[in-house]
């Protein structure tokens, strides 16, 4: 394979493109420039090279992902830095405005898609919505359990009560990604959607644990 600096991987004669300038199946549509077939994904045109508009595609197919909870932090950022990388709009300069803005909107679309995966409460909310589960609610026994935490982190007299406090729902939090996982695994999105409820509240919690303690904590000078 060899590379140009404005264009996109070229592949010798019979060999299967991949990575950054692959494609995935759907539907085709023609390029802009030169009017051949353009596959989903595929970011360049392999017929003429020239930088194509992002598609209307889901966040893990936009990154060259597989559709699941379970993402590994080192693989994800690979993926968008290295998509990234090949879609800086400096790049094309020299090959026209419209070639450019393709570049930037495809840069555009790798940051959003990065960013919502990369958080796992984003990442779960986001993938009950492309599976069309339903909202949960919390049972009547986890909505006690926040309440009490909610309780406890009112009546926290002083700095080292919060992060006690603070320490007990991060563990909480961590418990939840990990029943997450297990239930995207095992195909349970109702379960899912129930533990993201839980978590969510969890995560306010622990923002409002770092409010609370910013408020308590002593003055400086």
């Amino acid at each position: 394979m060899t590379t140009s600096d404005s264009g996109p991987p070229r592949f010798p004669k019979g060999e299967a493109p991949k990575g950054i300038a692959g494609t995935i199946d759907g539907d085709l549509e023609p390029c802009w420039l030169c009017g051949r077939s353009v596959a989903a994904r595929a970011m360049f045109c392999h017929s003429c090279g020239a930088v194509q508009a992002p598609r209307p595609l889901d966040h893990f197919t936009r990154l060259g992902l597989e559709r699941r909870f379970d993402i590994e932090p080192e693989v994800l950022a690979r993926q968008h830095t290295g998509f990234s990388r090949a879609m800086d709009p400096e790049r094309f300069a020299a090959r026209g405005a419209r070639q450019q803005a393709n570049a930037r909107a495809q840069a555009d679309a790798l940051g959003e898609a990065y960013g919502t995966l990369r958080d796992p409460v984003r990442r779960a909310r986001y993938l009950l919505e492309l599976l069309n589960a339903p909202a949960a609610v919390l049972s009547a026994e986890e909505d006690e359990e926040v309440t009490a935490l909610a309780d406890r982190l009112d009546g926290a007299p002083d700095v080292a009560a919060v992060d006690r406090l603070a320490q007990d729902i991060g563990q909480r939090v961590e418990s939840c990604i990990k029943y997450l996982a297990i239930a995207f695994r095992n195909g349970q999105t109702d379960n899912a959607a129930r533990i993201l409820a839980r978590l969510e509240r969890l995560e306010a919690l622990a923002a409002e644990s770092r409010t609370r303690r910013s408020g308590l904590a002593p003055k400086t000078p």
